[in-house]
């Protein structure tokens, strides 16, 4: 009984801090933009080492977003890892695929981003 409780107290002592769980929140978007671009670039799933790539970007950016959860509120940290994936991967695709950037993803990026900012301060 007293080897649970040593255990219970152990995993206490390593709870994440806050600027731990962030960093791990961002390092988990910084993964899924590596696996969305990959994505792009296995020409559905055609290009066997982009395609391993994927999953393997995914699995890492999924496991370092489940360890951030521990800490951070679900809503605000899905809200900012998809808002930042979603700029990120926009971006990407102006830079290297020279997607068009227009007026109107220009407004949709400053949305997601005051509705990010929004959210923040809102659990606050």
């Amino acid at each position: 009984m007293s080897e649970i409780k040593n255990a219970s107290a152990n995993a206490a002592e390593k709870k994440l801090t806050k600027k731990q769980a962030w960093a791990l929140l961002f390092d988990a978007i910084f993964f899924e933009l590596c696996a969305t671009t990959c994505m792009k670039l296995s020409e559905a799933l055609t290009i066997l080492p982009f395609t391993i790539a994927l999953f393997v970007f995914y699995a890492i950016c999924f496991a370092l977003f489940t360890k951030a959860l521990e800490v951070l509120p679900l809503g605000l940290s899905y809200g900012i890892w998809g808002g930042i994936g979603t700029i990120g991967t926009v971006i990407i695709g102006i830079v290297i695929w020279h997607d068009a950037m227009t007026l109107t993803i220009a407004l949709g990026i400053i949305l997601v981003i005051t509705g990010t900012i929004l959210m923040n301060q809102g659990t606050e």
